[in-house]
């Protein structure tokens, strides 16, 4: 059940500032990003805990009225240079196709999720999503997902450029080393939030109105 769809929610406890900057966000402007929560990404980084966050998020998400958006990178089977790249980093890109592939069998879409597919670290190269986000209306991300170090910063990286305000929700990402997460999420409040800002998902939750104990 979708609860008052058309309410402004309040500023989220953000990190460098108060997200977002213009204190405007509601259902109908704001999506959840959920980027490369599959099988064999969420085994690989042993990333149950923040996989459980994100799923909190989703549901709080929907119950709003927010849009929800998943992403999924694979490669073909010949594989490729970026693949390679990202097996020495130790984020396996999976096989399209392959179980490891599928979103992760513990997380529950909404049938009117807006699924993306792609190759590389950024969700939006080569693929729809910009004109997607366009479409709905949406102008602010709330970003979570596997590798922060990989899809997380490569993706809002891009959307920044787009105009997009981004809301990274660190602890439902994970990098490929607790120190390369840390990075990236310094790199994203760099410059009183250069690419963006951070919170968790616990500010996230009260903001919606949903924080669970």
């Amino acid at each position: 059940m979708i609860e008052n769809s058309t309410d402004h929610f309040a500023r989220i406890d953000a990190n460098p500032y108060a997200w977002p900057f213009d204190g405007e966000w509601s259902p109908s402007d704001t999506a959840l990003l959920l980027l490369g929560f599959q099988n064999g990404i969420v085994r690989g980084l042993a990333a149950e805990a923040e996989r459980d966050t994100a799923m909190r998020l989703i549901e709080a998400a929907g119950r709003r009225g927010l849009a929800i958006i998943a992403s999924r990178r694979g490669q073909d089977p010949e594989g490729g240079a970026l693949a390679r790249r990202r097996a020495v980093l130790g984020d396996e890109v999976p096989t399209k196709g392959s179980p490891d592939w599928q979103f992760d069998d513990s997380m529950s879409l909404p049938p009117a999720a807006i699924i993306v597919d792609h190759a590389g670290d950024n969700a939006f190269f080569g693929t729809g999503l910009e004109d997607s986000l366009r479409r709905h209306g949406i102008r602010n991300l709330l970003v979570t997902g596997l590798p922060t170090d990989g899809l997380v910063h490569a993706t809002q990286r891009a959307a920044n450029d787009m105009g997009f305000e981004c809301l990274t929700v660190f602890d439902a990402c994970k990098g490929t080393s607790p120190g390369r997460h840390d990075a990236q999420l310094r790199i994203t409040t760099f410059g009183n939030g250069l690419f963006g800002a951070i919170a968790s998902a616990a500010a996230i939750e009260t903001a919606l109105g949903s924080h669970q104990e």
